[in-house]
Order: structure tokens, then sequence, then C-alpha cells
């Protein structure tokens, strides 16, 4: 059903100008020609396909940008969870010594193999308590670099690179 038709069967449109409506296009149509009518639906259906490709566009721009977010939501649980996990320097006989960024030298006490492990670079020393605190845990190297990728602040000693990687 044509739109004139609909406006006919809801009295929006008399008979009287349907008829003049009709006439109209049909004279509209004979002086525009048949290539003119063919070049103005091309333009018409170029112009729908452009608006259909831009809305394509950003629906995969919104895409990417919702999943990049959920995807940085996910790393920063990850690394919380990797905090929260962090090994506790047990009680031991050697004292690590580091230098914090407050220019502070704080010390741990950790086990012979710890302080070998810390030494080595297979653990860092993280910040466990808020900044300005001094309450350390130990993680392993790979975790740690993981850290440093979202929270580069927590990390307090680590061997060199793994900051800047």
């Amino acid at each position: 059903m044509s739109l004139r038709d609909q406006l006919k069967k809801a009295n929006l449109l008399s008979d009287k100008d349907a008829k003049r409506l009709a006439h109209e296009s049909r004279v509209e149509r004979k002086d525009k020609g048949r290539e003119t009518l063919e070049q103005e639906a091309a333009a018409r259906q170029r112009e729908i396909e452009q608006l259909a490709a831009k809305d394509r566009e950003r629906t995969r721009q919104e895409t990417e940008r919702t999943e990049q977010q959920r995807k940085q939501r996910a790393e920063i649980a990850a690394v919380k969870a990797l905090l929260a996990d962090a090994k506790k320097p047990g009680p031991g006989a050697v004292k690590f010594y580091f230098e914090a960024e407050d220019g502070m030298l704080p010390w741990l006490e950790v086990s012979p193999r710890e302080a070998q492990e810390v030494r080595a670079g297979q653990l860092c020393v993280v910040r466990a308590g808020a900044p300005g605190t001094h309450t350390y845990r130990l993680l392993a190297l790979e975790a740690t670099r993981r850290v440093a990728r979202v929270q580069p602040e927590v990390v307090v000693w680590a061997p060199r690179g793994v900051l800047s990687a």
C-alpha cells in the first residue's frame, strides 16, 4: 500500500487532493524522464548504503571500545588478585634493604632462600598497603611484570627492565 493510499484510508487526504498529487507525480516523471529518475533512485540508494556503512563502522568502534574496557577491567581485577596473593616475607635471619621512592631505606626480614631469589631477580618487592605505608610483599618476576603494566606505582623494588618493559 502506497503512502498516498494510507493517507486516504486514514482520512488525512481527500480524493481531490489524492488525484492532484497523482497528476503532479505523473507530470514530474514525464518531465524528468526515465534516466533522471533512475539516477535519482541510484543516488538515494548510494546515500542509504553510505549511511549503513557509517552505522556499521560506528557500531564496530563502539564494540571494540567496549571490549577493550572489559579487558582492561579484567586485567585490573587480575592484578589486584595477584597483589592480594603476594607472598608475605617470612621471618628470617637475612635483612634485605631497598630504597623506597620517599628516600627511606626499609628492610625485610627474609629467609636465606628468599634473599637469594630476591638478589637473583626472581622475586620483587611490591607495596601491599596504601601509598606512604611500609607494608611490603614478595611477588614473582613474571607476576610483577604484569602488575607493572597496570599499576607501576606499587612495584617498590624490581630488577632493571621490569618497569620499563
